[in-house]
């Protein structure tokens, strides 16, 4: 089964990254002197681009990571990081079972957090500092003056050896996935590539974090909070999933609604869960509709804001939302709406609701 992992701008940082780590690598080996490509001259020119173009890209990185709340795949743990180790040692080659699965923001093991915290605020920093000290810190005239580079050179080429070697041990990672190529393709396209027991933990964890924030929106906590406790241990013990099911079969059988739209916001697809819990007579009465049909003008904007949104590819995990019954009554819900893709682009959007119901809700008439 497929789960939509790493989102438009990961992928763009990953990428881009991976090309200006190669490309500064290249470069500074030439340099050095251990051969000949662009020529000294230039190699220093497109040495020092690459290199203020790789600081733009972590600036925009470390505000991306923190505005979305991705940093957390960074925080260390010790937990499972014995079970990790024995794995990739002599596990891997039993084929015995992946001790860690990846959740909304547990993306990476223990080892992999510490390997990349560890990048992040050593080995990057350290070829940051030393490298705009080779630019700018042994000229005359300046108020810092470097007697020699012969230390800085040292380190920046020591850090520049870290990096080859993360990059190597990077690559062939990459190939300890559900298939060889299967940890790289959803690089590319976004679509991570599980097995039953990793896909149906992402699945259980978006909705945790779905319910999480719908509780945090909520007003009066206490008996709200408790109801979506008892919704979410509800959907655990139902949600199933099977090797080669669908989004749609997998939502269809934790008993949340189901919903696809298509890119012109035409409703493809219900489910009886989503159709009861709008009021419909069955699914038939809603296909071929626009998604307009279940929002007041007021709560339509926002919509048309997500729906947006995840058409360029992000996934959104929506608190409370106010929703617009056929008999003209009022429901609550949470919402998850993920991009629908075919051929590797995007074509709509699908996704899950899950009923809340705050006192009265359903007494409040639209117009009155």
């Amino acid at each position: 089964m497929k789960v939509y992992i790493y989102k438009i701008f990961e992928r763009f940082w990953h990428w881009t990254q991976a090309f200006l780590i190669l490309f500064l690598v290249i470069t500074g080996f030439e340099i050095h002197g251990y051969f000949s490509f662009f020529g000294y001259r230039e190699a220093v020119h497109f040495h020092d681009n690459a290199a203020w173009a790789f600081l733009i890209l972590i600036v925009f990185a470390i505000f991306w990571h923190f505005t979305t709340g991705e940093w957390r795949n960074y925080i260390p743990s010790t937990k499972l990081i014995r079970e990790q180790v024995q794995y990739y040692i002599t596990g891997i080659f039993k084929g015995a079972e992946h001790p860690t699965n990846k959740l909304v923001y547990n993306k990476f093991n223990p080892l992999q957090r510490m390997i990349y915290l560890g990048l992040k605020i050593l080995v990057i920093p350290v070829m940051v500092f030393s490298g705009l000290a080779y630019m700018y810190l042994n000229y005359p005239n300046q108020a810092f003056e470097l007697g020699s580079l012969d230390l800085v050179a040292a380190i920046h080429t020591m850090g520049a050896f870290f990096l080859i070697i993360f990059v190597i041990a990077h690559i062939y990672l990459t190939t300890t996935g559900h298939r060889p190529i299967s940890s790289i393709k959803a690089m590319i396209t976004g679509w991570e590539e599980m097995d039953e027991k990793e896909a149906k933990a992402h699945i259980i964890s978006s909705m945790e974090y779905s319910l999480q924030k719908t509780k945090e929106n909520l007003l009066s906590a206490k008996d709200r909070s408790k109801f979506l406790d008892d919704a979410l241990e509800a959907t655990e013990k139902k949600l199933g999933v099977k090797r080669e099911q669908t989004f749609h079969d997998v939502v269809s059988k934790s008993g949340a609604g189901y919903f696809k739209i298509n890119a012109n916001g035409t409703y493809q697809e219900v489910n009886k869960a989503w159709a009861k819990l709008y009021k419909f007579n069955s699914p038939e009465d809603v296909a071929g509709k626009h998604y307009s049909l279940s929002r007041s003008p007021e709560a339509l904007k926002e919509l048309e804001e997500t729906f947006s949104r995840v058409m360029k590819g992000e996934t959104i995990e929506h608190g409370l939302v106010m929703r617009k019954c056929q008999d003209g009554t009022v429901g609550y819900h949470t919402i998850t709406m993920t991009p629908w893709i075919q051929n590797d682009e995007i074509v709509g959007v699908e996704g899950f609701i899950l009923e809340v119901n705050p006192k009265n809700a359903t007494a409040i008439q639209w117009g009155k």
